[in-house]
């Protein structure tokens, strides 16, 4: 993060996320500098949830076949497949029998607005 100044200051605290998704962007991006500093508990937690193709690994590729679109004039792409497939793991999550998983502790990262669950 640069500031007013042009100084920067690399942000290497983590609280967000297990160490195994942190590894390869602290090895690409960090010289192995990222610290692992999220509540094990809280990164752990969903570790054996039935629909990881890897137990123990908190990751899901999921291609999906879709179209870019636009509304109108607007500059902005979606693609309406991609969102709502994001929808069904966000509800699969929230509704699961065993959930500890709330629908306000659900963040979705997307560059397109259109794909965000309202």
């Amino acid at each position: 993060v640069s500031d007013a100044n042009g100084q920067v200051t690399k942000l290497v605290n983590n609280y967000r996320s297990h160490p195994a998704l942190l590894a390869l962007p602290s090895r690409l991006f960090y010289h192995r500098e990222l610290e692992v500093c999220a509540d094990p508990k809280v990164v752990t937690s969903l570790l054996g949830w039935e629909k990881l193709p890897k137990k123990g690994f908190p990751l899901i590729f999921h291609g999906v076949r879709g179209s870019e679109a636009r509304e109108g004039r607007s500059p902005s792409w979606f693609n309406a497949a991609e969102a709502v497939q994001v929808m069904r793991y966000c509800c699969l999550l929230a509704r699961g029998i065993s959930s500890q998983v709330s629908a306000s502790d659900i963040g979705v990262i997307t560059p397109y607005r259109k794909q965000v669950p309202a």
